[in-house]
């Protein structure tokens, strides 16, 4: 019969009595749970909430911990019967590994929130080269020195920090494995300690190095951390997150240590052995990590349950009352809409207008709260692009070289806005649209994307110039004084088209730009009539290469190329974001977008 009182740690029979089968029962009821909330949030991976938090390292980390901890809560039950050895390798490799992988995913907060507050600054268009496929052979040294080059000039801020974290597994790794080939604790062939009972071989010198991961994450770098992102005010609390994984970890190095090295624990250590006292950390850094994003989850589909909701009503009382039939989602169709627990929602014509006139404040909250800002500056590009494009076609025939060469340049105009802000694999943030309407546009600008983005292109030298413009360098006019001698076409200069590279050979005028990630930032001017042809030699024979020199200009291309995609980004910024922003604009007065930028 299970009893309650419990007869303690003692290397005899298993422990089932009451305590033993309770922490047995709490733990794998906890693991059932935690694999299910895991499962849902893989099934959601794509979902925008999850995406930005990097899903597969997130649950990796949560996965690694939870081994830790599921051995942890059954060392009691099982008294002994796990070797000294497997309760070594798991506290020298899963607790450390798990909670550098952990680190790593939450340094995905400060990454983005800096990325995203540079982006509602500076709206530079820069995106990430496509890494070209590897040739046949082994290749010459220096094509693999080439290769690497490209490599770390393309990896982000986020993967040179997993680089970090990568190497202090190394080390961690490297440490454990001569700790224990070295000590008589472990193996016959140490050469330090001696042979010993199971119970004083849980204790000692060796386990030190097993928590030194922990202790430095709770003491230096999760503080530091917490003074970084200390104006980070995002929607998702994820700050909030991070602050209750870091101060609930902070009492478990020290009470470990304290239960190892003196004999005071000796009573407490039979019931709550020492490498307990860290479980309560460990299991409040896996509860935050998954239970976070699934409530955020849930909340955002219940919103869109009741915006649906909401517009099907109105819809249907506009039909009862016979009135002018008009496409669901203009701005006229949501000056009467009330949600459930919204209330009464802000029309989409006053988000119109503040797309067509002044938007910062709303770009500064998107991006420092939202952290969703490349949803505006898609908006605001789209609107800017669609400007240009009756401009041109307006101005040229509807037949000729005029029109021709006009359209040349709207394409080129508009491969900017895919490739760094649309495209899955260039841009650093892509919207997020449904899948027929991005295979349209990938069929669309696919192969141009590949010729600008490919890193084969970027051996041959390239042109450098500066931006001239903090929002919208590609629409400046083309300055004299930042263009290459022989670039600049007879005629109006302003059928040039800038299209933003990133420095992956080595420049040939000197000047360096250094972008949010610390990547070299070129600027190809290439004529948007495409007058020029593959390669042009300029006075100091310098080869300038045109990418898109050869390109043809496919038939499906319009001025209406971004209609379906800027329709369900606008649907997604009416109904989320500017239903948010307004309600805090009332709330923290006008003035607070701006505040907030300087702020940060």
């Amino acid at each position: 019969m299970v009893y309650a009182n419990p007869g303690g740690f003692n290397f005899g029979a298993t422990n089932l009595d009451g305590y033993g089968v309770s922490l047995l029962a709490f733990i794998v009821v906890y693991t059932v749970l935690l694999y299910a909330a895991c499962l849902y949030l893989w099934f959601q991976r794509h979902h925008p909430i999850v995406k930005m938090r990097k899903v597969g390292l997130m649950l990796l980390s949560v996965l690694v911990i939870h081994v830790f901890c599921f051995m942890d809560f059954s060392v009691y039950t099982m008294n002994g019967r796990w070797p000294c050895n497997v309760e070594f390798w798991s506290m020298s490799l899963y607790l450390p590994i798990g909670i550098g992988l952990w680190q790593a995913q939450n340094q995905q907060l400060i990454i983005v929130s800096r990325e995203q507050t540079e982006m509602s600054k500076s709206h530079r268009p820069v995106f990430k080269p496509l890494l070209p496929p590897r040739g046949r052979g082994m290749g010459a040294p220096s094509y693999w020195f080439w290769r690497l080059k490209i490599w770390y000039r393309s990896i982000s801020s986020q993967g040179k920090y997993e680089g970090f974290v990568l190497f202090g597994i190394i080390v961690q790794f490297t440490v454990s494995m001569v700790i224990y080939n070295i000590s008589r604790k472990f193996s016959s062939y140490g050469i330090v300690e001696h042979h010993t009972t199971p119970g004083f071989c849980r204790r000692g010198w060796e386990w030190t190095p097993s928590v030194v991961w922990q202790f430095l994450w709770n003491y230096l770098f999760g503080p530091y951390l917490l003074w970084k992102i200390r104006m980070i005010h995002d929607i998702y609390h994820w700050r909030l997150q991070t602050i209750i994984a870091i101060v609930a970890g902070l009492p478990g190095t020290p009470l470990w240590f304290a239960a190892v090295t003196t004999d005071k624990f000796a009573s407490v250590n039979k019931y709550w052995l020492p490498s307990m006292w860290l479980a309560p950390g460990m299991l409040a850094m896996e509860i935050v990590t998954v239970a976070f994003p699934i409530y955020q989850i849930l909340k955002h589909k219940r919103a869109a349950r009741e915006i649906r909701q909401a517009l099907a009503n109105f819809d249907q009382k506009r039909l009862e009352s016979s009135h002018d039939s008009f496409a669901l989602g203009s701005s006229v169709a949501t000056d009467s809409i009330t949600s459930k627990n919204k209330g009464k929602m802000y029309p989409m014509r006053t988000l119109d207008e503040c797309l067509a006139g002044n938007h910062e404040s709303l770009q500064i909250y998107s991006s420092c709260q939202e952290l969703n800002g490349e949803n505006i500056i898609f908006l605001t590009q789209v609107l800017a692009f669609r400007l240009a494009c009756q401009k041109a076609f307006n101005t040229a025939c509807s037949c000729g070289a005029d029109f021709r060469r006009a359209r040349n340049a709207m394409f080129r105009k508009a491969l900017v806005i895919f490739v760094t802000l649309v495209h899955t694999d260039t841009a650093s943030y892509p919207i997020n649209i449904e899948s027929p309407i991005y295979n349209r546009l990938q069929y669309i600008f696919g192969p141009a994307t590949a010729l600008i983005a490919s890193c084969k292109t970027s051996r041959r030298t390239s042109s450098l110039s500066p931006t001239t413009s903090s929002a919208t360098p590609w629409d400046d006019p083309i300055r004299p004084d930042l263009t290459p001698v022989g670039m600049i076409p007879p005629g109006n200069n302003q059928d040039f088209v800038s299209i933003p590279l990133r420095s992956l050979g080595k420049p040939n005028l000197g000047q360096r730009y250094k972008s949010h990630n610390e990547s070299n930032e070129n600027i190809i001017h290439a004529t948007g009539f495409g007058e020029l042809s593959e390669s042009h030699i300029s006075n100091n024979g310098t080869i300038e290469y045109d990418p898109l020199g050869d390109v043809e200009v496919p038939a499906e291309f319009d001025g209406d190329v971004f209609d379906a995609a800027y329709q369900s980004v606008r649907y997604m910024v009416w109904s989320e974001t500017w239903q948010r922003y307004c309600a805090w604009r009332l709330k923290v007065g006008e003035g607070a977008g701006e505040a907030v930028g300087h702020a940060l």
